[in-house]
């Protein structure tokens, strides 16, 4: 008898430890040991929600010949909605520091931060899958992939970084100060090197006077020949991806043939140059050459992968006279569109895109068509939390970059989808 309770009081003591660590593990399942507390949810009353693990599966496959970034009429990952996701976000400002200071909105305190994270993007009618950072690095192991373009591109890749931080960090090459500035990263155990090629128009450019300040003067931008400052060094890497609109909106001398075509925004200095050509202009020339280069250059032989235009959001002014982005949730596919300058960028982008698609090998040229769902986004953006309220900055409300964590991530589950083929 006494040989039986003791079994039956080692079997409940078995149960009851077992009990135990079946508790642990769901709550270290279930919640992140990151610094956010459980989201608070807007009135999401009518939105489709399905959750990640359970959206239909259909086919995501994306063409290299053109429509929006989408395979087949299953499914289009360029449209959807942005659907509660209480597994955001991949990582934080303490789990990542690789973040830009700039975009920092948990460290200078962003107001709404917590439901602002907790959102993915779902496409109609299939589901992109979360981003695996194992997955990605042995699909890229020993390659090597390159960001060519302004700050955006920048903030993609720090963006990539960040989530790939939880398998592996990488090491500068050749560590710099700079910001505006190229810069590249390797990932020793996996042999993958990252970079990211400072070049905001695409295509040469060089300031209008000497002394003049990069960001508020004008600059003379050559629309024929691809910037050198990418063309030289882009030669062996296996993915470019390439973007830029948004400098296109600032002053610029605008020379095809070594000829004044025209100048965007200029004022007093547009002296004897025509009419000042439409903003799409410039955007689409600049693609078509760079573009262009990437297809002839003798030494590359990889893929392309064009980002279209992630639009500003800066509402009641510009930047520089008090317009501002404060809002706190995203927006519904049907309740914002995009402006009309970006739209007639996004049409430039993709028709260039789709020039170049056709003339080339079929898959070397991708297309990720990001504008519909950034525009959606105008919570994303750092405002005036990039930096402490009492500093003075020059680019003080930033409605242009991106949070890090952020909206942002979700490119690179697209990146993923679109290598994964």
């Amino acid at each position: 008898m006494k040989q039986n309770d003791q079994l039956v009081r080692r079997a409940a003591s078995t149960t009851g430890l077992l009990l135990i660590i079946l508790l642990i593990a769901f709550t270290v399942c279930n919640y992140s040991s990151l610094t956010l507390s459980p989201p608070q949810y807007i009135d999401v009353s009518g939105e489709a929600t399905a959750s990640h693990g359970t959206s239909a599966r259909s086919s995501t496959r994306a063409s290299n010949a053109g429509g929006r970034g989408g395979g087949g009429a299953a499914c289009d990952v360029a449209r959807g909605e942005w659907v509660p996701d209480p597994a955001a976000p991949y990582y934080t400002n303490a789990t990542c520091p690789l973040i830009d200071s700039r975009q920092d909105c948990m460290k200078y305190g962003k107001p709404g931060l917590e439901s602002i994270l907790r959102w993915r993007w779902q496409p109609h009618g299939c589901d992109l899958p979360r981003f695996d950072a194992a997955a990605f690095l042995r699909l890229v192991r020993g390659k090597s992939i390159a960001f060519v373009g302004d700050s955006v591109a920048r903030n993609h890749m720090q963006s990539l970084m960040c989530i790939l931080s939880k398998v592996e960090f990488p090491t500068e090459i050749e560590a710099k100060e700079c910001i505006h500035c190229t810069r590249k990263y390797h990932y020793r155990e996996h042999n993958f090197t990252v970079c990211v090629f400072w070049a905001p128009f695409l295509v040469r450019w060089n300031l209008t006077r000497a002394g003049a300040l990069q960001f508020m003067d004008p600059h003379n931008v050559f629309l024929d020949e691809a910037d050198p400052e990418w063309t030289r060094g882009v030669a062996g890497y296996d993915y470019v991806v390439l973007n830029g609109a948004k400098w296109f909106t600032r002053p610029a001398m605008l020379y095809e043939g070594s000829r004044l075509v025209g100048c965007n925004d200029c004022g007093s200095l547009d002296l004897n140059a025509a009419a000042p050509p439409p903003p799409n202009y410039a955007v689409r020339a600049s693609f078509r050459t760079a573009l262009r280069a990437l297809r002839e250059h003798p030494g590359f032989r990889g893929t392309v992968i064009v980002r279209t235009v992630a639009p500003p959001h800066y509402e009641n002014g510009k930047w520089y006279d008090g317009g501002n982005c404060l809002r706190t949730r995203p927006m519904r596919s049907n309740e914002t569109g995009l402006p009309e300058t970006e739209a007639a960028f996004h049409a430039a982008q993709v028709e260039e895109f789709r020039a170049a698609a056709s003339a080339a090998a079929a898959g070397r040229f991708l297309l990720m068509d990001v504008s519909e769902m950034m525009q959606m986004r105008g919570d994303g953006h750092p405002g005036q939390y990039g930096h402490w309220q009492h500093e003075k900055v020059g680019f003080g409300i930033d409605c242009v970059h991106w949070c890090l964590p952020g909206p942002v991530d979700a490119w690179s589950e697209l990146l993923l989808h679109l290598l994964s083929g």
